[in-house]
C-alpha cells in the first residue's frame, strides 16, 4: 500500500478570500480554528472534500486536525451511524505516533485519497460550531509544559486508550469518549496545555468509569 508523510509545519501559509475547491482550505495566521470550519461551509453542497483537503491547513496542528476530524463526527449531537468503527482505528494509529513523539504525521494515501461528501461534512460542521466558538473564545496558547514532548506524549497514551473505548460496543458511551479526543484535539491545535490537561484528566475519569462498569458487567454475567 502506498503512504503519504503530512508535514503540515513545512506547507506555506495560504489566505484564502473564498475556498479553492481545487486545494485545501487553509487557515489564516490570524484565524481561529472556528473560523476554519466556517470556511469549510462555503463548499457547494454537491461538492466531494478529500481527506487531505480537510487536513490541509492549521499548519501548527498537524496531529490535532486529523484527531479533531476523527472526533467530531462522533462527538456531534447528530453523530453519523456507524461512525465509531470507521475511527477507531486511524485514531489508535495517531495515538500512537504521538506517544512515539514523531514529528511527521504518516496516514495511508489510499485514506488521503478518500472523498467524502460536502453535504455531510458541513452537517458534523453546523453541530460543532457552536461549542468550537465557545472553547476558541477561551482557549490560547498557555501552560507551554503540556505542550512539549512529554505532554504530547501523555496526549497520544489518552487518544490511544480513549479509541479503544470508542470501539467498545457500549451503548450511550462513545459520544463523551469521542468529546474527550475533541478536547485534546483543540488543544494541540491551539497550543493551549490547560485544554491538553483537562483532556488528560476527562481521560482517566473515563477509564476509571469504563472499567468499573466492565468489571461490573463481568460479575452479572460470571456472577449469576
Amino acid at each position: 500500500m502506498s503512504s503519504a508523510a503530512i508535514d503540515l509545519a513545512t506547507v506555506p501559509f495560504g489566505t484564502l478570500a473564498k475556498p479553492r475547491f481545487d486545494a485545501p482550505v487553509r487557515q489564516r495566521t490570524s484565524d481561529s480554528f472556528s473560523q476554519y470550519l466556517e470556511r469549510l461551509l462555503k463548499y457547494p453542497d454537491s461538492a466531494k472534500i478529500t481527506v487531505r483537503e480537510l487536513l490541509g491547513g492549521l499548519e501548527s496542528g498537524a496531529f490535532g486536525i486529523p484527531l479533531a476530524a476523527l472526533s467530531a463526527g462522533e462527538a456531534a449531537p447528530v453523530p453519523v451511524p456507524g461512525f465509531s468503527l470507521v475511527i477507531s482505528v486511524p485514531m489508535a494509529a495517531i495515538g500512537a505516533q504521538m506517544m512515539v513523539d514523531r514529528k511527521r504525521l504518516w496516514l495511508p494515501n489510499s485514506l488521503l485519497k478518500r472523498r467524502l461528501p460536502a453535504r455531510q461534512v458541513k452537517r458534523i460542521v453546523r453541530a460543532m460550531l457552536p461549542a468550537v466558538r465557545r472553547l476558541d473564545r477561551i482557549s490560547g496558547r498557555r501552560a507551554s509544559i503540556m505542550t512539549g514532548s512529554a505532554g504530547r506524549r501523555l496526549a497520544g497514551l489518552a487518544v490511544f486508550l480513549l479509541s479503544l473505548l470508542i470501539a467498545l460496543p457500549i451503548p450511550g458511551t462513545n459520544e463523551p469518549l469521542a468529546l474527550t479526543v475533541f478536547v485534546l484535539a483543540l488543544g494541540l491545535i491551539r497550543g493551549d496545555g490547560l485544554l491538553i490537561a483537562a483532556g488528560l484528566v476527562l481521560t482517566v475519569v473515563a477509564t476509571a468509569l469504563m472499567g468499573t462498569v466492565a468489571v461490573a458487567f463481568a460479575g452479572a454475567v460470571f456472577g449469576a
